[in-house]
This record gives structure tokens, C-alpha cells and sequence, in this order.
């Protein structure tokens, strides 16, 4: 097998780079949403740990 040339090895390193940059903001996104539930549970609990209803 030859070796890739100089264009394609650009264009697979751009292509790692952005796929790279989309997993740390789905990363930040899910950290995002977790960290919004747990502020709303604990909203509704009580000190005891119990659920107010």
C-alpha cells in the first residue's frame, strides 16, 4: 500500500480535530443538563432527603 499524500493527511487531521471539538461540546452540554436536574431535585426535597409533595 502507498502512503496517503500530503492533502489527505491535512484533511484527516482537520476531520480528528472537529470530531474532537464535537464530543467536549456534547461533553459540556450533557454536564450542562445533569448539573440543571440535580439543582431541581434538590429543590423539591426536603432536608431529610424526602420529596415534598
Amino acid at each position: 500500500m502507498s502512503q496517503r499524500g500530503p492533502d489527505s493527511f491535512m484533511k484527516r487531521q482537520k476531520e480528528l480535530k472537529r470530531m474532537q471539538k464535537a464530543q467536549e461540546k456534547m461533553a459540556r452540554r450533557h454536564a450542562k443538563r445533569n448539573q440543571g436536574d440535580d439543582v431541581a431535585t434538590e429543590s423539591t426535597e426536603e432536608p431529610s432527603g424526602e420529596p415534598t409533595e
